[in-house]
């Protein structure tokens, strides 16, 4: 019997597609509500967690006239992001070991506190005393024709 996942044969042509799918499934179904105006988002969680649903659908139906496949995995994908905002509103505090379970208020960047490291190499370093004056009569042509650096 085959290896099947969401009804497809798992071969090398099969699994980037489901895989590829699966991240555009959750990266639509996480941008697509925000598209909807403030003024048609009701219910809170509950009507965020609906929109999500619907653009989950939405996501799987356009993929699905590309390629049945990437439908699909494009609906799965929509479906965990789904799942994550259903978190979100269930149980928007819980940890299990101090990690959050639903990933409410994670994102990309979060805020860091550490101590920025000092590079001593940077700082500012004196400059020599300029050489006595009968000393740059001995120097040669180049810092003569256009003087010293410092």
């Amino acid at each position: 019997m085959p290896t099947t996942v969401l009804g497809v044969k798992l071969s090398f042509k099969s699994v980037p597609k489901l895989i590829g799918g699966g991240l555009i499934g959750v990266a639509w179904a996480k941008v697509a509500p925000n598209w909807v105006p403030t003024s048609m988002q009701v219910g809170g969680n509950w009507g965020r967690a609906a929109f999500t649903a619907v653009a989950a659908w939405l996501g799987g139906w356009i993929g699905g006239m590309i390629d049945p496949e990437i439908g699909g995995a494009i609906f799965f994908g929509g479906l965990m992001q789904t799942g994550s905002v259903v978190l979100n509103a269930v149980l928007p505090g819980f940890t299990v070991g101090g990690v959050p379970l639903a990933l409410s208020g994670m994102g990309e960047f979060m805020p860091a506190r550490f101590a920025v490291p000092q590079n001593p190499v940077r700082m500012a370093i004196a400059a020599p005393a300029a050489p006595p004056a009968q000393a740059r009569v001995t120097m040669n042509g180049l810092a003569r024709a256009y003087g010293t650096a410092f």
